[in-house]
C-alpha cells in the first residue's frame, strides 16, 4: 500500500499518552489505605451508564455501592438513571433494618 504523505513519518510502536488521558472523564483517586471503624461508617456510591450495550433485560446504568469497612460491594442494574433514587432509597431502609 503507497503512502498517501511519505514525507511524514512515525513509529508503529509509539503510544500516545496524551490521547489516552484525554480520552478519561475525570482522573482516577488515590488509592486509601484507611477503613472506617463500623459497617456503613461511609459508603462509596457510583453510577455509571449509558452503556453502549444493553442487557438482556433492558437495563442502561448501573449503581455501584461499596461498603468502606467491609468492602462488600451491591451492584444495581437499572432501565433510567432516574431509577437511581428509589435504589438508594430502598438500599438504605434495607441496611437500617
Amino acid at each position: 500500500m503507497k503512502r498517501p504523505y511519505p514525507f511524514i513519518s512515525s513509529k508503529n510502536d509509539f503510544v500516545c499518552n496524551t490521547c489516552h488521558l484525554a480520552k478519561q472523564r475525570k482522573l482516577s483517586f488515590a488509592n486509601s489505605k484507611s477503613r472506617t471503624t463500623y459497617r456503613f461508617d461511609l459508603i462509596d456510591v457510583d453510577i455509571w451508564g449509558s452503556c453502549s450495550s444493553i442487557s438482556m433485560n433492558g437495563n442502561k446504568y448501573f449503581l455501584t455501592i461499596v461498603d468502606d469497612h467491609t468492602r462488600f460491594t451491591w451492584l444495581f442494574l437499572l432501565k433510567n438513571k432516574s431509577k437511581a433514587r428509589k435504589c438508594w432509597i430502598d438500599f438504605v431502609e434495607y441496611i437500617m433494618s
